[in-house]
């Protein structure tokens, strides 16, 4: 079993995938789901991978793993071609190792471990996530026709088990001056100037906090100036915050807080699907008293992620309830030499087929 399983993770870290670029694997995600017997296997508009299992009709399950990755930086920053996928010391390295193509290929391989249910299974192999978490898994969600009973996150956990993450929104804050000769900058405003005072102060603001999830941040992650030339003072420039949220703050206090507006965006999609997406992702605990119980049964503590996933959107948004448990540690996602444990991967391939018989016993079901 863990050899195939090594062989798919291979075959997909070799893949580059990054957002809206993500055709050849998904191509090779649909052949491989296919030869797992799976009742029904198909790409919908936006470019997702989706797998059906039919069960027993009792409950529905989604599985679900990102196929997009960041861009892998600086080569030389890297010990080894970072689309080698090379296997070294029990590891494999590469681009999206851990983020997430180890939990999708043992996802995948989970398949055929999990025998007769009495649930039905969907498994979500979705696009664009790296820039804009829940685009992907929303469209499947939607086209379901049937709200999930639960939603599974393959992201690294360390094989623990997650239940939330703070939610994040980018927020625009524009501050404006008035033009001059930059030899007479008496004579203008220079928004530049209103820059550092704003982001002195945003620097000492107090935010909320949560018990389990820790404290918001805001980070100011670009700037940009106009006219940005010698010789005119600039009479505008615009600042991008990742602001990141704890449970009960609203885009509306966000926006306030920060004196700005949340980022509206336009995705596009390798099928040619294109839409405009807002970039405001809430934050989401479960609370469900029974997941130390299935922590206990794979072997795992519970933990909540430091990043965001497609979680702000089943549980944040959409109201499923959602966890999450994936090979490899978070701290290794988006970095150079990022690699993920070849047995890690496998034990994960057993705990999702756990989970399935965990929840096939446990699972509270709302009506169809």
């Amino acid at each position: 079993m863990v050899s195939g399983v090594l062989f798919f993770l291979r075959e997909l870290v070799r893949t580059r995938s990054f957002p809206g670029d993500e055709r050849e694997l998904a191509s090779l995600i649909r052949d491989e789901l296919v030869k797992t017997g799976v009742d029904r296997v198909w790409i919908d508009e936006a470019g997702d991978v989706i797998a059906e299992v039919r069960g027993g009709g009792s409950g529905l399950v989604v599985f679900d793993a990102h196929m997009d990755t960041v861009p892998e930086g600086d080569t030389k920053n890297w010990m080894r071609d970072p689309f080698s996928a090379d296997l070294v010391e029990g590891c494999v390295y590469g681009r999206g190792a851990i983020d997430m193509k180890g939990g999708l290929a043992a996802i995948v391989h989970s398949i055929a471990e999990v025998g007769e249910t009495d649930l039905d299974l969907v498994y979500a192999f979705v696009v664009h996530e790296e820039d804009h978490e829940g685009f992907g898994i929303r469209h499947v969600i939607e086209a379901l026709g049937r709200k999930p009973d639960l939603v599974v996150l393959g992201e690294p956990t360390s094989l623990n088990l997650a239940r939330g993450h703070r939610g994040r929104a980018e927020v625009l804050v524009t501050l404006e001056g008035r033009t001059a000769h930059s030899s007479m900058p008496e004579l203008g405003e220079n928004c530049l100037h209103r820059l550092c005072t704003y982001l002195s102060e945003l620097r000492g603001s107090r935010m909320a906090s949560h018990p389990l999830l820790g404290e918001a941040s805001a980070a100011p992650v670009n700037v940009e100036v106009s006219p940005g030339l010698i010789p005119v003072i600039p009479d505008r420039c615009e600042v991008l915050i990742d602001r990141r949220t704890v449970p009960g703050e609203t885009r509306e206090d966000v926006e306030s807080q920060l004196r700005g507006r949340v980022v509206t965006k336009r995705l596009r999609c390798y099928t040619g699907y294109e839409e405009d997406v807002e970039a405001w992702f809430p934050a989401w605990v479960n609370e469900d008293p029974s997941l130390p119980e299935l922590a206990r049964r794979l072997g795992s503590d519970l933990m909540v992620w430091r990043f965001g996933t497609d979680g702000s959107y089943t549980a944040g948004e959409a109201r499923i309830p959602t966890m999450g448990y994936g090979p490899g540690d978070q701290e290794m996602a988006h970095r150079p030499n990022e690699m993920v444990p070849i047995k890690e991967v496998g034990r994960a391939v057993k705990g999702y087929a756990e989970i399935v018989r965990w929840l096939s016993l446990n699972l509270p079901r709302t009506p169809k």
